[in-house]
């Protein structure tokens, strides 16, 4: 039997990580670069998307957020 996001507590704190997640890019978006906004998007849309609703994992994936870190460093490399 699937699991009910309204009902089921474990499935409401993913589906509010997951929306939580969206408005906190929708309010900081304008004030980062694009590859960092595209890394963000993608964060949410596969990596987040995909714990909330395969409920596998014990918390959100972060391995994606990584690649925030080298993009920082490429750029102050390159200024």
């Amino acid at each position: 039997m699937p699991l009910n996001e309204k009902t089921d507590p474990e499935m409401a704190y993913r589906r509010g990580y997951q929306d939580g997640a969206s408005e906190m890019l929708q309010a900081i978006e304008r004030f980062l670069d694009p590859a960092a906004q595209r890394i963000a998007r993608r964060w949410i849309k596969q990596d987040i998307n995909g714990w909330r609703l395969k409920a596998m994992l014990g918390r959100p994936p972060t391995w994606r957020l990584n690649e925030l870190d080298a993009s920082d460093v490429t750029q102050n490399r390159n200024a």
